[in-house]
């Protein structure tokens, strides 16, 4: 970044979230915790502070700082304090942490990093991590590889009979091979019909 009149050059980062939706939150916390993990390296001791904003520079900006601090909070302290930590934002700008929702999500995202932590391996270190993780520990009788699956598995929600509604209808039963594993509708590829009148759906689920 140079501006005229000025010799000193600056450089100029920006990062776009784009797993947010339209309306409400994202299903998970595990890609926002991934780019405010990598917002944070890319911002070296020296850099200033860290511009957030969406369209309102509000709710879903208020839940990126809101967990941002406590990250930091929770590694420095041991502790976290979402309530207050929300309530000092507000008191500067309002409606930060716009709905019920959004700090519903927050909890979730916090537990979800105390939980599981740092799972990312850079490629050049994954060989011997891995040999490490699947060691087992005499003590504890289990490994760490182990320990991670459980703790991924406390953390995946599990899905509702009103999340596969789609799934679920009577003119779908005939495609659902197991009717307990069913595709969620916010998930679903659609199929292009012919003559408008056959169910375009497919017990399939599309992935990032």
């Amino acid at each position: 970044f140079f501006q005229r009149g000025y010799n000193e050059i600056r450089e100029v980062k920006q990062f776009h979230f784009t797993g947010w939706p339209d309306h409400g939150v994202p299903y998970n916390a595990t890609g926002l915790l991934s780019f405010i993990r990598r917002v944070k390296l890319s911002n070296p001791p020296s850099a200033g502070p860290i511009v957030v904003h969406c369209s309102a520079g509000a709710g879903r900006t208020g839940c990126y700082i809101v967990i941002d601090i406590m990250l930091d909070m929770a590694e420095r302290e041991g502790v976290v304090d979402i309530y207050n930590c929300v309530k000092a934002l507000r008191s500067r700008r309002i409606n930060m942490v716009q709905t019920e929702e959004q700090y519903i999500f927050i909890h979730d995202a916090i537990l979800e990093a105390c939980l599981c932590g740092e799972t990312a391996i850079p490629v050049c270190e994954f060989k011997a991590a891995y040999f490490d993780m699947i060691r087992i520990d005499s003590q504890t009788n289990s490994s760490h590889l182990k320990d991670e699956f459980q703790t991924l598995n406390s953390v995946t929600p599990r899905l509702q009979a009103e999340d596969c509604s789609i799934a679920c209808l009577p003119r779908n039963h005939d495609k659902n091979r197991f009717m307990d594993m069913l595709p969620p509708d916010r998930c679903l590829p659609f199929l292009i019909t012919i003559d408008g009148e056959s169910s375009n759906y497919i017990n399939a689920a599309l992935m990032d």
